[in-house]
């Protein structure tokens, strides 16, 4: 498994996950940005005692493309597809776009979005919060695209939708704590796309 993050911080986190499983081996990170995802592959297969294969058969991106521009999100979508094996699966999530008008102001996921228009904020970056269980609000941001930016860019980099998941709060999720999810409960929270490599 290789795994890549432009914080270096969050590789020493999962370097030290690695490590106390006893089987740092099977494991290599390092700190890349995505737009030079392939370049720093080729660097990394260069160091001594690192063994990367040259394709992958599943790659996994959760909440990168909410931090990138669509063409940095085209370029980063193209150098996976290129990565992946012939029949290889790339599994990625973000933020729903209509996120930006779904959520009230009480609302446990939110976007501050008010006065914004739905394509006019393209490549905007819009900031939010999202709440723990505990009540603390953690800020967040995203990069506004619309619908048509993501299948645009699955489009143009070749690959197939296997298939698309809008993720909401589920029926376990309202049994479980019903006070927490009710803000977000019937509202769309991520698409989760599930692609193929032809």
């Amino acid at each position: 498994m290789v795994g890549s993050d432009i914080s270096s911080e969050m590789i020493k986190g999962a370097s030290a996950i690695a490590k106390s499983q006893g089987d740092e081996s099977a494991f290599h990170y390092y700190t890349s940005s995505s737009l030079d995802l392939l370049k720093n592959i080729e660097i990394e297969r260069t160091k001594e005692g690192i063994q990367i294969p040259n394709e992958f058969d599943v790659a996994i991106a959760v909440f990168l493309f909410n931090y990138l521009t669509t063409e940095e999100m085209q370029s980063t979508i193209q150098q996976i597809y290129e990565a992946l094996k012939p029949g290889g699966i790339f599994v990625f999530s973000v933020p729903h776009p209509s996120m930006i008008y779904c959520h009230n102001k009480d609302a446990i996921f939110r976007l501050e979005s008010e006065g914004k228009g739905y394509f006019s904020s393209r490549n905007e970056k819009i900031l939010g919060h999202i709440s723990t269980i505990d009540g603390t609000k953690l800020n967040i941001m995203s990069v506004h695209k619309t619908l048509r930016d993501y299948f645009q860019a699955i489009q143009k980099a070749g690959f197939e939708i296997l298939d698309m998941e809008e993720a909401a709060v589920k029926e376990d999720h309202m049994k479980m704590n019903p006070d927490f999810f009710e803000s977000v409960n019937d509202r769309p929270l991520h698409l989760v796309f599930k692609l193929r490599k032809n």
